[in-house]
């Protein structure tokens, strides 16, 4: 199945500090969305696995995706390296 690369990646810092996590992909952001974030709520935390969900439905572009990942992120005051 595709995985909908994005042109430019998103490293955040989950887990232990000083350790980030490369996001690739809309399908890695997903997973990251469901499996790994901190927070269990949150409007731009909804909307990004709406519009993730969305682009890998083929609905969205998938820079939108990542631009709702970046939002989501930044809600739950994740570090992010790059961007």
């Amino acid at each position: 199945m595709h995985c909908f690369w994005w042109d430019k990646s998103v490293e955040l810092e989950l887990g232990a500090e000083g350790k980030y996590h490369d996001v690739k992909s809309t399908r890695e952001a997903v997973e990251c969305l469901l499996q790994r974030w901190p927070r269990r709520d949150g409007p731009a935390l909804a909307a990004a696995k709406r519009v993730c969900l969305q682009a890998l439905e083929g609905k969205v572009k998938t820079e939108r995706a990542r631009r709702a990942f970046i939002k989501a992120a930044e809600e739950a005051h994740i570090s992010i390296r790059s961007h």
